[in-house]
């Protein structure tokens, strides 16, 4: 049956071949792979007796519950050594190798014991045991020692488990835990201890005062995807990763970037347009009115919507997602990578939400971070098999999930949530480029902060308790801002860095000749995230300007303002209006020109897309980065190191 289907589609593996495939084969099932084994079995006999071959088969075999090997497994699920097992316990130790998650005592204790009392039975039959020892194996209690829930043993354990469960989705617990498999991570472990002493120590530090227990935090590229730092939770052992796990949390004011994304999108909205701030009241649930507020239980009049993001104002947002439909947020906030249901409730405009994870919405807010590129987060690089030789090589895939102009206008809005007046993130505005946006529930039980500085990194950052309980003010801006603050000061000039080595290394490989040579991949190649590099390059020309804006209407200032602040604009974003509260009649009918200070420089920058191996100008297979740099700057040669993949 095997012959005829040019396959393996039954087993047969004696112990020999199954040591021969651990140490040496992959775990494909094909012809070639099985002749290659029984070769390598026939060899192994050879050269070694029996029992030897049993014992180092007992030494490497997967026994589930992270346990390799006879005496780790036997220390893991009774607490001794291997030496110390009674015939119970050792029947039911062989029993595990076949399916190790199945049978696993700490997964399912009872068909541990069943899978027990097929060992006993084939011992009898083999005449191993006698039918009274089997009888007592039998009826011999087992204890099995808890799983163990302290401080783990390997770093960076929740970003550890994720990749596990990623591996899983793709590979059978054999081929990850005894295949013999070598798994290359995004994980960047000096950001990795920056975030976790960063979380650790501020949610400490506020614990008593403002009754918050738990957080989490996650980071990652948005070019790329890469995850570079995950924290599940404030304590180590705990087993459940917050970043991921469960239902998620409301995210509060966090979710707005999806109600204006959308109006900049397809409403043809802009930062600079005005919303009343005023009462609001819809049809509610039972028929009962629903009456939205603010969270410092005012209202502002009229406002921007940039000061409301930046704000953190409730009844704008609310009143766009009425206007635009509420259809359509949900829509952008799906493309921009959140899974979480999302119900068709105006209450999802301000994060009236089931729950989001933090890795959903550090996903999506790099989006705004990479000029509208969405990029599927990645926590896997490559996979070898135990030879070397690449199995799956992941190479992050994106694509164009809202215009760069909309882009352009988030970017804006979410600055000012750093630097402008009133803005929630303040504590953060020492983080060169900044942006982000903090979320808070109106009964204190989330916490969050969404950051990123443009290109770079993106994190977000959640507080709270596990049993829902309230916290003291423990507002976004005043938890979760200052955690990433401290990793984003610390771990920004760990990239910086990266990238600096990168690019001199980039500097030797352009010396490389232009030949016609195979298929060449780094190991940490970055895949093309705009589908392929034959594009001409994008000249920008930054076209920001400054103006003097009425601190009570937004609107463009005129002399008799009272109270006036400088706004940098993208042009077409600024007001197009005067101030008409303040102004005199000969104002109102012959407005001055408008006040313009410090325009920023007319040099002219290119984004081209560049090969993130070689610094050339990237083909349509090389892994690929865009960068925004002087068009005189621009590489001249395109790369010629990665060519079409054979077979594809």
């Amino acid at each position: 049956q095997n012959l005829r289907g040019h396959r393996i589609l039954q087993g047969g593996s004696t112990i020999t071949q199954q040591l021969a495939r651990n140490v040496y084969l992959t775990q494909e099932k094909t012809v070639e792979r099985k002749a290659q084994e029984a070769v390598l079995a026939i060899l192994l006999e050879r050269n070694f007796t029996k029992d030897k071959i049993l014992e180092l088969y007992l030494n490497r075999v997967y026994y589930g519950s992270g346990a390799f090997g006879v005496q780790a497994a036997s220390r893991i699920y009774f607490g001794k050594d291997v030496s110390q097992l009674n015939l119970s316990e050792c029947a039911l130790l062989a029993g595990l190798p076949q399916k190790p998650s199945v049978y696993s005592p700490h997964e399912n204790l009872e068909a541990a014991l069943r899978r027990r009392d097929v060992v006993l039975n084939r011992m009898y039959e083999l005449g191993y045991i006698t039918a009274e020892e089997l009888e007592e194996a039998k009826k011999q209690p087992i204890k099995i020692v808890p799983r163990q829930r302290g401080r783990s043993t390997y770093r960076a354990p929740h970003f550890v488990d994720y990749v596990v469960r990623e591996l899983r989705q793709r590979y059978p617990d054999d081929v990850i835990f005894a295949g013999g498999l070598r798994v290359y991570t995004t994980l960047n472990y000096e950001m990795q201890k920056i975030a976790e002493r960063a979380l650790r120590t501020i949610i400490r530090a506020h614990s008593k005062e403002r009754h918050v227990t738990e957080g989490c935090f996650v980071a990652l590229e948005p070019v790329t995807g890469y995850i570079r730092a995950m924290v599940g939770s404030v304590n180590p052992a705990s087993h459940f990763n917050r970043c991921t796990q469960g239902h998620g949390r409301q995210p509060g004011s966090a979710f707005k970037v999806f109600v204006y994304t959308a109006a900049f999108e397809e409403c043809g909205m802009k930062p600079s347009d005005r919303i009343l701030d005023a009462p609001f009241v819809r049809p509610g649930a039972g028929g009962k009115p629903w009456r939205p507020k603010n969270y410092d239980g005012k209202y502002h009049g009229w406002v921007t919507i940039k000061d409301a993001i930046a704000r953190s104002i409730n009844i704008p947002a609310i009143k766009v997602a009425d206007k635009i439909g509420i259809h359509r947020v949900i829509k952008y906030a799906q493309l921009m990578g959140i899974k979480s249901e999302l119900e068709p409730y105006l209450s999802t405009a301000i994060g009236g939400v089931k729950g989001v994870h933090p890795l959903e919405m550090a996903s999506a807010y790099g989006t705004f971070a990479n000029e509208g590129i969405y990029v599927d987060p990645a926590c896997v690089v490559r996979v070898t098999n135990s030879r070397g030789e690449t199995l799956e090589d992941f190479s992050p895939e994106g694509r164009q999930v809202i215009s760069r102009r909309t882009c352009e206008m988030m970017d804006e809005c979410l600055r000012a949530v750093i630097i402008g007046r009133g803005g929630t993130g303040f504590r953060a505005k020492d983080v060169p480029e900044a942006r982000g946006k903090t979320g808070t529930t109106n009964d204190d039980r989330d916490a969050w902060f969404i950051g990123y500085v443009p290109g770079k990194l993106v994190a977000a950052c959640w507080a709270g308790n596990d049993d829902y309980s309230p916290m003291r003010r423990a507002y976004g801006g005043v938890i979760c801002v200052p955690i990433w603050r401290e990793f984003m000061l610390k771990a920004i000039p760990i990239y910086d860095r990266i990238r600096r080595e990168q690019e001199e290394r980039k500097q030797d490989r352009r010396t490389i000749p232009e030949t016609d040579s195979g298929d060449i991949r780094g190991d940490q190649g970055s895949g093309d995230v705009s589908g392929g590099g034959d594009r001409e390059p994008v000249v920008r020309v930054p076209s920001t300007r400054s103006y003097r804006i009425c601190d009570e209407t937004g609107l463009l200032a005129t002399p008799n303002c009272p109270a006036t602040h400088v706004e940098t604009f993208e042009v077409g974003h600024a007001p197009t209006s005067y101030c008409t509260v303040h102004q005199t009649q000969r104002h109102a009918e012959a407005p001055a020109a408008p006040t313009v200070e410090s325009p920023t420089s007319d040099r002219q920058l290119t984004t081209v897309y560049v090969c993130a191996e070689t610094g050339l100008l990237a083909g349509p297979y090389c892994p690929t980065v865009k960068k925004r740099i002087p068009v005189d700057e621009v590489p001249t040669h395109v790369c010629t190191v990665h060519k079409r993949p054979e077979g594809r």
